[in-house]
Formats: C-alpha cells, sequence, structure tokens
C-alpha cells in the first residue's frame, strides 16, 4: 500500500515537472528572457504566429494592390489577404499532414473573362518513423467579377507525393498543374498530372469546382 501512495505521488510530481519544462522551453523559444525566481504561467505563453513574406497583387484590377500573406499560426498554415489599408478581405486555414509545412507558392490564373482563381501550392509536410513520406497539395481559391467578397477556397490534389518504406521501396512523383481550356468552352480548367494518372478541375461559377 505504500509503495503505490509512493508510485503515484511520484507519478503526479513528475507530471508537474514535465509540465513545468513544456512552458520553460516554450518561452525561451517565443524570444523573451526568462526572469529570476519568477514563476511561468500559462497566461504568460504567448500564441506562436509567424508570418511569411508580403505579395502586393492587384486582384481585382482596381488600380490598388492586395496584399497576400503566409502565416504559421501554433503550427497551422493560414493565408490572409488584406486591403491597402489592412483590413481583413480573405482568411483560409491549410491543412498539413506532417512537420515543416509551409505555403510557398501562389499563382493567379484568368479562368475565363469573369472569373479567376488563385492556385495555392502547399508542402505538406513530412512524417518519419519506419516510413519517410512527403507530400504536396494545390488549392484553389476562386473569385467572380472582380468581387473579392465571392472569395472561396477549394481543396485540390496532390501534385507531389515521395515516399520511402520498408525493405527499400521507394518512389517519387512530380505531378504537372496546368491551366488550359480542354473543352472549348471558354473557361480554362485547372490539370494535375502525372503520367496517365490525371485530375481535373472545371469551374463553374460562384466558387463551385467539378472534379474529374
Amino acid at each position: 500500500m505504500v509503495q503505490q501512495w509512493m508510485l503515484l505521488w511520484i507519478f503526479l510530481f513528475s507530471s508537474e515537472i514535465f509540465s513545468q519544462d513544456e512552458r520553460y522551453y516554450r518561452h525561451i523559444l517565443s524570444g523573451e528572457s526568462l526572469k529570476t525566481n519568477v514563476d511561468i504561467k500559462d497566461s504568460m505563453i504567448p500564441p506562436f504566429n509567424v508570418k511569411g513574406a508580403i505579395y502586393k497583387v492587384d486582384l481585382n484590377s482596381d488600380g490598388i494592390e492586395e496584399v497576400i500573406q503566409p502565416q504559421k499560426r501554433d503550427g497551422v498554415d493560414y493565408l490572409d489577404i488584406r486591403n491597402s489599408s489592412g483590413g481583413v478581405i480573405f482568411e483560409a486555414r491549410l491543412l498539413s499532414t506532417g512537420a515543416e509545412s509551409y505555403l510557398y507558392k501562389v499563382k493567379m490564373v484568368h479562368l475565363s473573362f469573369t472569373a479567376r482563381a488563385l492556385i495555392l501550392f502547399l508542402d505538406e509536410g513530412f512524417t518519419k518513423g519506419q516510413k519517410f513520406e512527403s507530400t504536396a497539395k494545390i488549392y484553389l481559391l476562386s473569385y467572380d467579377n472582380n468581387d473579392l467578397g465571392t472569395l472561396k477556397l477549394t481543396e485540390g490534389a496532390h501534385f507531389f507525393h515521395e515516399k520511402e518504406a520498408q525493405r527499400d521501396q521507394y518512389w517519387r512523383r512530380d505531378y504537372q498543374v496546368n491551366v488550359f481550356d480542354m473543352d472549348k468552352d471558354g473557361t480554362r480548367e485547372v490539370t494535375v498530372q502525372y503520367n496517365h494518372i490525371q485530375r481535373i478541375f472545371r469551374y463553374r461559377g460562384k466558387g463551385n469546382w467539378d472534379k474529374l
């Protein structure tokens, strides 16, 4: 009975130490110096918010550039679009699958006379363990009639896949991402293709896509 109480006391005490260590290291990583004899409380731990490079693009052809900025908030990837005054026009969360994910490219394309889209290229990160795996995916951010109030995000397809499993099994696939009018109807499709594997995204307007 005494041994059980001792084990319980050790477990509780160790859990407190582990939580203190976690707060300690997060406090160091936040860039703030530690003061001696001061307890670190949860309220002192700021959220991690890393802002990426700023890209200025005139999205709606009104002569005024909007600001596009990837961000990392507590390990999660976001995309912010703001107007010239700093007001938020659009904000989206991009889901990753592993470590060191990041949004590394944004490409604006004209789908038709009335529709445009931003193709977002997200490196989803990698996982390690018994196997190594890394993937990347596109997202489609569309809008109509130069109205940024119609911005809508659609998840696309993987355009990169690298995997190394047990017994020396390894493959790497780099897909091509293209934009062209396949059916000659005046609206360009977005395609993701690797050899005979092809994913086609056809825009239907109002943020709606057919995935073929």
